[in-house]
């Protein structure tokens, strides 16, 4: 017979204090389940949460966004019949302070503690349920696909298969790059009141370019917006940009660039800046921006101590080298996945086109990387149009991803079902059906469909019925 939950508590586990298991009452369509918390190695909490009576003899590692810091909602794994887990990654709060002087701490972050609970889980899994999960997967997005990818190139036993959106790939580039897209506009910040005019702007110069104007451009890498056509005429005012706004602009859409003119990272292609406050420029000073702290985080706590200035003392052409010995423990960059591949692991990535976080362009130029290391038939990556990093935007962005929707519990319409269907029946995605719900609620109804396509096809309309309806479109090659 199967232990009761509270049982859970008295089990005796290397390195683990289990404070709590209990049964937590199905709701709102998660069913009911039994919830253990616990710390590792007394500083890694976790939690891991099994189905009481609908377990379908999987499991479900959750990554967690920013600098982690808490322990990720595990609901969207439950409510698919999963076991699941999640952790802090070994520290509590969402900043950077965690890693001043603390080395354990920062390896913890960058890729232990992850593996260390995935193992944890499947130990209670079994525990609880008198046998192994039949088939593991990692579900995240932002740092949490970083912790996938991650998992997939150092520890390929770890997961049968692993969805990672929107990865940081770089975390130490990406830093660097942070700040220099900061420090690029500080004299020139753009305002939160003049985003409206660049996205009218950039969706005027884009969105048809991909052959149908629908309000979402498909291919902005494409695109050669050029930020000039919004200079002021005259008095400065909302709809125009200054010289000095216009350079700051043109500076984010090409990337970093150090003294010498090398191209060190790539920049946001154009389109769909409505959330450039949230991400990049800050309302009227881009230290207010969310890439800023970030950056400002990591050059502090990681590396040069709370006192530093970063604005006034990080320099691109120092920097880089400084980050080098980050580089093992924090990115994931490895392309090199054959082992995982050689164990029958599937990887499903995905990243918006209007993501403001993290440059698109790098994930491209990563699976190009992995594919010619690793081949091509265990991997699939889905650029959204529309999307903004792992959420939001016009586009259609529901497909089951981290923390979204999905429309239909099925293969087709959500990207977990298709990589169960991948790994255990050998069925790779030709396509995901995303939905935009009407004002982003799904209580409101579905706006629009529409096919993702496996990187580098892109959906075509097929030119008759409705282009909300993403049966009239077809996965094809890009122009």
């Amino acid at each position: 017979a199967r232990p009761e939950c509270a049982q859970l508590a008295k089990l005796a586990l290397a390195n683990v204090t289990i404070t709590s298991a209990t049964v937590v009452p199905a709701e709102g369509g998660t069913p009911e389940y039994c919830k253990v918390l616990g710390a590792l190695e007394t500083t890694i909490l976790f939690e891991v949460s099994l189905p009481v009576s609908a377990w379908n003899n999987r499991y479900w590692v959750a990554g967690g966004g920013g600098y982690n810091g808490s322990i990720p909602d595990l609901k969207q794994a439950l409510q698919h019949g999963y076991a699941a887990a999640g952790s802090d990654t070994g520290h509590q709060g969402s900043d950077a302070s965690f890693a001043w002087k603390n080395e354990k701490a920062q390896i913890d972050y960058g890729y232990r503690a992850t593996h260390l609970v995935t193992a944890l889980g499947k130990q209670i899994v079994k525990a609880y349920y008198g046998q192994s999960p039949q088939r593991s997967y990692f579900v995240g997005c932002s740092n949490g696909g970083k912790m996938g990818l991650t998992e997939v190139q150092r520890y390929p036993e770890d997961f049968n298969g692993a969805i990672t959106g929107c990865p940081v790939i770089d975390r130490t580039n990406l830093m660097a790059a942070f700040i220099w897209d900061a420090q690029s506009q500080i004299a020139n910040p753009i305002p939160k009141a003049k985003l409206a005019a660049i996205a009218k702007a950039t969706l005027a110069a884009c969105d048809a370019q991909d052959g149908l104007a629908d309000g979402v451009i498909d291919r902005p890498d494409q695109c050669s917006f050029d930020p000039k056509v919004l200079t002021c005429k005259g008095a400065d005012g909302p709809d125009c940009l200054t010289p000095g706004q216009v350079a700051s602009l043109q500076k984010l859409y090409s990337g970093p660039v150090n003294s010498k003119g090398e191209h060190l990272f790539p920049g946001y292609p154009p389109g769909h800046e409505e959330d450039y406050a949230q991400f990049l420029t800050g309302d009227a000073d881009p230290r207010t921006s969310s890439t800023w702290k970030l950056g400002d985080g990591f050059l502090r706590y990681f590396m040069h101590g709370p006192d530093y200035d970063t604005m006034k003392q990080f320099s691109l052409d120092t920097g880089y080298a400084d980050l080098k010995p980050f580089v093992d423990a924090q990115d994931a960059y490895r392309p090199d996945l054959s082992a995982f591949r050689a164990r029958g692991g599937r990887l499903i990535m995905y990243v918006g086109w209007a993501d403001h976080s993290i440059p698109p362009g790098r994930a491209i130029a990563y699976y190009d990387d992995m594919q010619k290391k690793s081949g091509s038939d265990f991997a699939r990556l889905f650029m959204v149009p529309g999307m903004h990093h792992c959420a939001n935007g016009p586009g259609p962005w529901n497909f089951g991803g981290r923390g979204q929707r999905w429309i239909k519990d099925d293969p087709e319409h959500d990207a977990v079902r298709a990589l169960e269907r991948w790994v255990e029946q050998g069925v790779a995605p030709s396509s995901l059906i995303a939905a935009k719900f009407t004002n982003d609620d799904p209580k409101q109804g579905v706006a629009r469909t529409r096919p993702l396509c496996p990187y580098p096809q892109v959906a075509k309309y097929k030119g008759n019925g409705s282009i909300d309806d993403a049966t009239n479109f077809a996965c094809a090659a890009a122009r």
